[in-house]
């Protein structure tokens, strides 16, 4: 008897019966197309910056079972090496507002406790006119399961008390940041780090590009640096159980070394891409350790600062992911994840996720804010030709990549914000296993495995990515 075959039958037929019972109900209702906000003042060309940290660390560890994130499921958290951080910067113009963006050393949250989290900073930020709360995670995978997605099946890895600490420790930061926000200027400068990148899976597209944005205040006090850099934070690998941030911690601590400022990191587009392997080093803490040094220099490094003028556009977008992974759709029936679940005529199982994207411009840099974890392939271009894609086909069957979407090959994109949802993997490069698809990693023509599917919404991910950018920008521009 083939387990493997039965087991992803029988969650797609659970999922399928899930998605008609939910058209039953009726379609799902019509999303608002968001239109852009734009926060400037005439009369001053400074920008308003505030910066907040603390700890998320859970107060009962030790006491209740927590489980390690990102590897293993139910691999037990067995000590301490680092403590994990959330932070938050309020970028603002003037008195006509501004936005807030939190960066955390964890490896995910859905959409559901993103809404908890705004919902309980609403009165907030309705007083103090801030147009978005963008909450980037780290993806860290050396820190306590905050999707649920590693505990013991079929029981969710999350712990209340802690998921409860973390939405009262962002909503606090938020509130202090703004609290804590001074007049000054904002810069944006870049630079390559190639040595900390390594793309595990064919096409190997890198986008080795370090940015940062780094705001002075007028008064000469502490300045606060924005980071971004493509490259998953699993340095640490599954045979560690001990708490940390992993590189993320090693770079921090390597700036402050050097220099007295506030630091947050958010990642870009990670599927499929590593931190580099630095001359193989087999002891996975110093690998660490030199990745975030790596990445430290090159922040400290940068020389190619330009001014931003003050101004922010923002637009946040909800849409529909259409899911036809069985197997993830199955978790989140089981609660094991929370995930908002409507109707959907475009999905194989009659479902969809409701998810969100952000589009700003900061300056003049377009930002793109996109949940989950997409290849590079799709935001910067780059794809298999029809030779060397396993499925092939060649790369017209992709849609647009972002860069061709916004008409800007500098677009910064942070990925896992504001929502968990998996990989995002090229068309003409997804492969799904015959017997057990989204279940086990398929092999292709090349001998090469997909398990990045195996953890993907579905081979219509891109395209629902590449379309809800497109319509974004017809209303940007």
């Amino acid at each position: 008897m083939d387990i493997g075959k039965l087991a992803a039958s029988a969650v797609k037929k659970i999922a399928t019966r899930k998605g008609n019972k939910l058209k039953k109900k009726g379609p799902a209702p019509e999303l608002e197309k968001v239109m852009p906000t734009t926060i400037k003042n005439n009369k001053d060309s400074k920008y308003d910056v505030g910066f907040a940290m603390r700890e998320i660390m859970p107060d009962d560890f030790g006491k209740k079972k927590y489980y390690i994130a990102g590897h293993k499921m139910a691999q037990d958290m067995t000590g301490i090496h680092d403590n994990l951080t959330a932070s938050a910067m309020w970028l603002g113009v003037g008195e006509e507002g501004g936005i807030i963006m939190v960066t955390a050393d964890i490896i995910g949250l859905t959409n559901t406790e993103v809404s908890l989290i705004r919902a309980s900073l609403a009165d907030f930020c309705e007083k103090v006119k801030c147009k978005a709360i963008n909450i980037c995670c780290t993806h860290q995978h050396a820190g306590f399961d905050t999707v649920g997605y590693w505990g013991r099946l079929p029981f969710t890895g999350k712990v209340d008390t802690y998921m409860n600490k973390i939405f009262a420790t962002i909503k606090e930061i938020c509130i202090e940041a703004y609290e804590n926000r001074k007049s000054g200027d904002l810069y944006l400068g870049t630079t390559h780090v190639p040595e900390a990148q390594n793309d595990r899976r064919p096409p190997f597209v890198l986008h080795d590009v370090l940015t940062r944005f780094r705001f002075v205040p007028d008064d000469g006090s502490k300045e606060t640096w924005l980071l971004n850099f493509a490259a998953h934070p699993n340095t640490l690998g599954g045979g560690n159980t001990l708490c940390s941030a992993d590189y993320p911690y090693f770079l921090r601590e390597a700036i402050y070394a050097e220099k007295d400022v506030n630091i947050l990191f958010g990642i870009g587009a990670i599927g499929a891409v590593d931190p580099g392997e630095f001359d193989d080093e087999e002891d996975r803490w110093v690998r660490t350790e030199k990745q975030g040094k790596a990445l430290a220099a090159g922040a400290l490094r940068i020389d190619n600062d330009e001014k931003m003028p003050a101004e922010i556009t923002v637009l946040q977008q909800p849409f529909y992911y259409h899911a036809d992974n069985g197997v993830l759709a199955f978790l989140a029936m089981l609660k094991v994840m929370s995930s908002k679940m409507v109707a959907s005529d475009e999905s194989e199982l009659g479902m969809a996720l409701v998810s969100e994207m952000t589009y700003m411009k900061i300056g003049s840099q377009q930002v793109l804010i996109i949940p989950g974890e997409a290849f590079p392939e799709i935001a910067y271009g780059g794809a298999a030709s029809a030779e060397e894609s396993p499925t092939g086909r060649g790369p017209e069957i992709n849609p647009p990549s972002f860069v061709e979407v916004a008409g800007d090959e500098n677009l910064l994109v942070f990925g896992v914000s504001n929502d968990f949802t998996g990989y995002v993997v090229p068309p003409n490069d997804f492969i799904l296993h015959k017997t057990e698809p989204y279940l086990s990693t398929a092999k292709d023509k090349f001998d090469r495995g997909h398990y990045h599917e195996t953890n993907s919404l579905g081979y219509s991910a891109a395209k629902t990515l590449s379309n809800t950018f497109a319509d974004i920008m017809k209303r940007v521009k």
